[in-house]
């Protein structure tokens, strides 16, 4: 089983996940640590639209990796021929 979960470590080195986790038995895990503060808020935002695009707002892809609309659609066409 792989599933990522959002945790907070605090400043003790305790983890604290922001959702239930339930196993069968002992399970081992990876943590990584990010390089961006832990916000409170973050885990009663899940599926709110206006935060998601005000972090997109606030975190821009970099220029290159900005596509037009045009190549949105020939990426979905190029997707869907590749099924036939």
């Amino acid at each position: 089983m792989l599933k990522t979960i959002e945790a907070v470590i605090e400043h003790s080195g305790v983890v604290r996940l922001m959702e239930d986790v339930h196993v069968s038995s002992p399970k081992r895990a990876l943590v990584t640590v990010l390089d961006t503060p832990a916000n409170e808020n973050v885990s009663s935002e899940r599926g709110n639209a206006a935060a998601i695009l005000k972090f997109f707002k606030d975190n821009p892809l970099p220029p290159e990796c900005r596509r037009t609309a045009e190549e949105i659609d020939a990426g979905i066409e190029a997707e869907r021929n590749a099924w036939d």
